[in-house]
C-alpha cells in the first residue's frame, strides 16, 4: 500500500490534542512509544437494537478523516469475558460501524462487525487464533469495506463491504468495550492512514 503514514496517538498524561478527541471517558489510557493502551469501564458498549439491547457508553478516541482513505492498526485485547473487545469505528451523520477483535460466547476470538443505520446489524466474521489481529477499514466514494489479517506479513482478507456514509468527512476512532464484565483493555499499534483506498479483494 502506498502513501501511508503514521497518525500519532495523543501524548500520555495529557488531553488528546487535535485531531484526536475523546467521546466518552475511558477508565484509563496511556501511551508507550508508538503503542496506545485503553481500558474501558464495565458496561462500556455501543449498540442499538430497540426492544432487545441498547447501549451508548463507549469510550472512543476519534479523529476526522476526509474523502477516500485506508486506515489500519494492530489490536491486542486484554479480556476474558464474552463481549470484551477492541477495534476501529467509523461515525457518519447517517450511522456508524464497529469492527473489532471480540471474545465469543464459546470462549474463542473472532472478528465482529456491527453496522448501525440506525438499528444495529451484527455479524460474526472469521475466527482468530487468539486475541490479536490487524484490522483495516477503507473507503472509496460510498463503498466501505473491512479487512483483517492475523499476522502483519499475511495478505489482507475480506470481511464485509457496504454502501454508506454520505458525508465527505467521517470520524475514525479506536475503542475498547466491556459490555458484560467489570473492565477490559487493549493495546493499539500505530494507526496508519493512507488517502489511497484498498481495492476489492474478495
Amino acid at each position: 500500500m502506498t502513501r501511508c503514514a503514521d497518525a500519532p496517538w495523543p501524548g500520555d498524561g495529557a488531553d488528546a490534542p487535535s485531531p484526536w478527541r475523546w467521546q466518552g471517558q475511558p477508565q484509563s489510557w496511556s501511551r508507550a512509544g508508538d503503542s496506545l493502551r485503553i481500558e474501558a469501564p464495565g458496561g462500556a458498549d455501543l449498540y442499538n437494537l430497540p426492544g432487545s439491547y441498547e447501549a451508548d457508553s463507549l469510550p472512543l478516541l476519534r479523529r476526522p478523516v476526509e474523502g477516500d482513505f485506508t486506515a489500519w492498526t494492530r489490536i491486542t485485547v486484554e479480556g476474558s469475558a464474552f463481549g470484551d473487545a477492541a477495534g476501529l469505528a467509523l461515525h457518519g451523520e447517517d450511522g456508524w460501524l464497529k469492527v473489532c477483535v471480540e471474545r465469543t460466547r464459546a470462549g474463542g476470538w473472532a472478528v465482529v462487525t456491527v453496522l448501525s443505520r440506525p438499528a444495529s446489524d451484527e455479524a460474526m466474521g472469521p475466527a482468530l487464533d487468539g486475541p490479536a489481529a490487524d484490522l483495516l477499514v477503507t473507503r472509496e466514494g460510498r463503498r466501505h469495506a473491512v479487512f483483517y489479517r492475523q499476522q502483519p506479513q499475511e495478505d489482507w482478507r475480506f470481511v464485509r463491504t457496504f454502501l454508506g456514509f454520505t458525508a465527505p468527512q467521517l470520524q475514525l476512532g479506536a475503542f475498547v468495550q466491556a459490555p458484560f464484565s467489570p473492565s477490559a483493555a487493549a493495546r493499539f499499534a500505530p494507526l496508519r492512514l493512507s488517502p489511497v483506498p484498498l481495492g476489492d479483494r474478495r
